[in-house]
């Protein structure tokens, strides 16, 4: 059951969603809420959805600690990046990393809103992007293994597929 502040925080993510993205705002809030939890965890003032710097950003950076999962054991970054720990998942050929990552930081909600869109709307995507307004199909498509993947957590899709049946609860 979640809390008045959280049905709160959902409620305002969904109906900036509907303003600023073409995306199903209950897919955009469950993602918010998973990447953020709850908004607790959230990166710099406004990446809500756990976006990392990649290589052509040139706009505002913090590091910080996380973790993620990855198909070898020797996985390397550039520096300010840098791996902490790595441990072997009970999934064959899984490891488990602790790293600090450096994450796109964002002065409103609407700016990452409009990130978020555009990096769903890259090629990598292309397979995901024609559903994006049906949340439980879209969730499924960016975490399949064509093109890029959302997320290397493996619990991911489930994780989603659970926040966005709460979201139309809460939101709808």
């Amino acid at each position: 059951m979640a809390t008045e502040a959280q049905r709160d925080f959902a409620r305002n993510i969904y109906a900036a969603a509907q303003q600023a993205t073409d995306i199903a705002p209950e897919f955009v809030t469950a993602q918010a809420i998973l990447e953020s939890g709850w908004e607790k965890s959230r990166v710099g003032k406004y990446n809500l959805f756990g976006i990392t710097k990649g290589s052509n950003w040139t706009g505002k950076t913090v590091l910080v600690l996380t973790h993620e999962y990855f198909s070898t054991p020797n996985r390397t970054f550039l520096p300010p990046e840098r791996v902490v720990s790595v441990a072997k998942c009970k999934t064959p050929g899984r490891w488990y990393y602790t790293v600090y990552r450096l994450f796109k930081d964002f002065d409103t909600l609407s700016d990452c809103l409009r990130e978020h869109t555009r990096l769903l709307q890259k090629p990598g995507f292309a397979d995901a992007w024609p559903y994006r307004h049906d949340a439980e199909e879209f969730a499924r498509r960016i975490c399949d293994n064509r093109g890029s993947k959302y997320a290397t957590s493996p619990d991911y899709l489930r994780q989603m597929l659970s926040l966005i049946v709460s979201v139309r609860k809460m939101c709808q």
